[in-house]
């Protein structure tokens, strides 16, 4: 059974471990965050042995694949590619209760919750991750590092270009597009296309004007950042 170490101790590593124990094909041996409070404490009943420096170590343990449980696209490829250039193979975490149609197309190192749905020739791209009970049509297009909060909905023909993220229980009609680096706020309908780097909220979703997302409240915002990490 293959040896993986999971990097990010928070929520969503907590997640990705109980995901892989349950496809009973991969032994998650440690966690790794760049957090140091959290080194050497045990999240789960998984010790968080440290943070890249104790790569070296679990090589010669054994370990030969990782996982990379950060909800930031863009922090997530980079770490991605440090365990990769460390010659760590990259793993899918992919929930035995989620639905795959067999002509759907999968990237690499992706996580994918429970009752998720890939309908027919929808092309989900590497690292992308993809929570409890969303729902991705036919013939969608997901680009990398996308990610879909629990119950998204996204209908037939649409398209999520890299580094989007749709919040809680979002929807999109057929065939518009998110565009890069774009946040859909929880809840939102979105019913014409959304702009790379936009925020958009509401139902019909409307774009905010104040930059500023109202995904989670400010003061939460750095803590909810340091737990996907």
């Amino acid at each position: 059974m293959t040896k993986v170490a999971i990097f990010g101790a928070g929520g969503l590593g907590c997640l990705v471990l109980d995901t892989l124990l349950q496809t009973e094909r991969y032994r998650p041996i440690a966690f790794l965050d760049s957090d140091p409070q959290k080194h050497a404490t045990s999240v789960d009943g998984l010790t968080v042995r440290g943070g890249m420096e104790e790569l070296p170590l679990l090589r010669r343990e054994g370990v030969s694949a990782a996982i990379v449980a950060i909800g930031n696209g863009h922090e997530r490829v980079r770490v991605a590619g440090l365990l990769k250039s460390q010659g760590l193979r990259l793993i899918s975490a992919i929930h035995p209760l989620a639905s795959i149609a067999p002509s759907a197309r999968l990237g690499d190192h992706l996580i994918i919750g429970p009752r998720v749905m890939i309908c027919v020739h929808a092309a989900i791209a590497d690292h992308c991750i993809l929570s409890a009970g969303s729902i991705v049509e036919h013939d969608n297009r997901l680009g990398a590092g996308v990610f879909l909060h629990p119950a998204v909905r996204l209908a037939g023909g649409v398209e999520i270009d890299e580094y989007a993220t749709l919040g809680i229980g979002a929807c999109v009609i057929p065939y518009r597009q998110v565009g890069r680096e774009a946040r859909v706020e929880p809840g939102a309908i979105v019913i014409r296309d959304v702009l790379p780097g936009t925020i958009v909220s509401g139902a019909p979703a409307a774009r905010l004007d104040t930059g500023r997302s109202r995904f989670v409240p400010d003061e939460k915002q750095q803590h909810t950042t340091a737990l996907a990490q």
